[in-house]
């Protein structure tokens, strides 16, 4: 007999002493799955049938029974968050997709996507609730499982059933590739920039051209039969290829295009689910023309690599987002992919003239927009452990006002998250967090502020 939903209530706080989060209630084959708030923190509590064949996928604290109904009392733990979005599926990232406008966010410190989901409720704009990297999980001592657990439980706890996205970015091998893939990421970015071949900047024309002869002949005649043999469109848009540069794109970028069709064929192109498949393109101290970026998309898509979005950095690509937005919009729509924008939060740009040039094709990421919101709370409510901080990095204190990602020291406080985080350096992660913890209601303000603002300027 299938348990009602107010006896699964009722039995659920009666075998935890806690309140169920009715938000969470989710009914599953046999029974119902919510989070409890406990006097030992928040639980995930199943309300059963002795029916019911998923059981065994959780790992139970705590089992009893209250009224005939089988109750299991679990900890919010990796193998419970895994089972819990395969069984209640809106819990569980989703693609993106070519099409439409997203932003994400990174949560370093593991506490902020509960308080986003809100923001994103009827809207036609997709939340990447995680933005992660190798980098990230190197400092932080927190690994991809444990970013998108956060999010998991965050989404389960408000309810929000309109669907996001979970990034694992700037990926560079292949180990970390097949993790994400396992841990059930929608976005996986690779990030090949270390193959860009720099050193063909600094050649001259003939230097580059004894290296292009030694390329097959082959392969030679095929380069520029389709890119020299007559005007090469995109859209409305005409690139200009000539010998040299041409030269020069393929020395400086054959690496990048071999890698990413390589690992694209041997872990994306089949698997079960959608994937967003990104490629991040830029690199210090190199903005990408326009030639470029329609050679390596255009060579992609070409051999059957379905793109999601060419990656492209706010703190390196100015000219590409401001003055030739318009080729590059034309180039993405050619090829069939988005553009995103990694710290446009950073950009001093317009975000919603980007948007409209891209037709809404663009994924923004406000990576910084949490660490600051998290950054203005300690300064209103703890301004000495901001002192302290400030002190231990060598810089300035700031007044919250400040921390903005816009401002000179919004992007020094917003680089040094790092340096203030890990474990092994400045560790003043678990201070943060109980600043956080004692004033959620500020914490809430700063995010709402922030991120109303950013959503309305795209």
């Amino acid at each position: 007999m299938a348990i009602k939903q107010v006896g699964a209530i009722k039995a659920m706080e009666a075998a935890s002493a806690g309140k169920v989060m009715e938000a969470s209630l989710s009914e599953i084959s046999g029974g119902w799955l919510a989070l409890v708030e406990t006097a030992q923190g928040r639980k995930l509590v199943c309300a059963a049938t002795k029916e019911c064949q998923v059981l065994a996928m959780f790992k139970a604290e705590d089992e009893s029974i209250e009224n005939g109904i089988i109750i299991k009392i679990m900890g919010l733990n990796s193998n419970n968050a895994a089972a819990l979005r395969r069984l209640v599926k809106w819990t569980g990232p989703t693609a993106c997709g070519t099409k439409g406008l997203s932003v994400g966010f990174s949560d370093w410190l593991g506490n902020a996507e509960e308080y986003l989901t809100p923001f994103f409720s009827k809207k036609q704009v997709k939340p990447v609730l995680v933005e992660y990297t190798p980098a990230d999980c190197a400092l932080l001592q927190r690994n991809f499982l444990e970013a998108i657990d956060a999010a998991t439980w965050a989404v389960f706890a408000t309810g929000y059933k309109d669907g996001y996205a979970a990034s694992a970015t700037r990926l560079t091998s292949e180990e970390d590739l097949v993790k994400v893939l396992l841990y059930g990421y929608s976005m996986l970015g690779l990030d090949f920039s270390d193959k860009i071949n720099l050193e063909i900047e600094g050649l001259t024309d003939l230097a580059v051209e004894e290296r292009y002869l030694e390329l097959p002949q082959e392969f030679r005649d095929a380069v520029e039969g389709s890119y020299l043999a007559g005007p090469v469109k995109a859209g409305n848009e005409t690139l200009h290829y000539t010998p040299e540069i041409l030269r020069r794109i393929v020395l400086e970028y054959g690496e990048v295009i071999m890698h990413a069709q390589s690992m694209y064929n041997s872990y994306l192109k089949n698997t079960p689910w959608d994937i967003d498949f990104e490629l991040y393109l830029s690199k210090a101290g190199k903005a990408i023309t326009p030639e470029e970026h329609y050679l390596v998309g255009y060579e992609l898509t070409r051999n059957k690599v379905k793109l999601t979005a060419i990656g492209l950095d706010a703190a390196v690509e100015n000219k590409a987002l401001q003055e030739d937005i318009v080729i590059h919009a034309a180039i993405a729509e050619a090829c069939n992919y988005r553009l995103s924008v990694a710290n446009a939060d950073l950009f001093a740009g317009d975000f919603s003239a980007i948007a409209k040039v891209l037709k809404s094709r663009v994924y923004f990421k406000f990576e910084n927009v949490l660490w600051l919101s998290a950054l203005q709370c300690v300064a209103e409510k703890d301004m000495a452990l901001l002192a302290a901080m400030a002190a231990f990095a060598g810089i300035a204190t700031a007044e919250a006002a400040e921390l903005v990602p816009a401002s000179e020291t919004g992007k020094l406080y917003a680089g040094l998250y790092g340096k203030f985080l890990s474990p092994a350096d400045g560790n003043f992660a678990a201070k943060i967090k109980a600043v956080l913890a004692a004033n959620t209601d500020t914490y809430r303000e700063k995010i709402t502020i922030m991120v109303e603002k950013y959503l309305k300027s795209c």
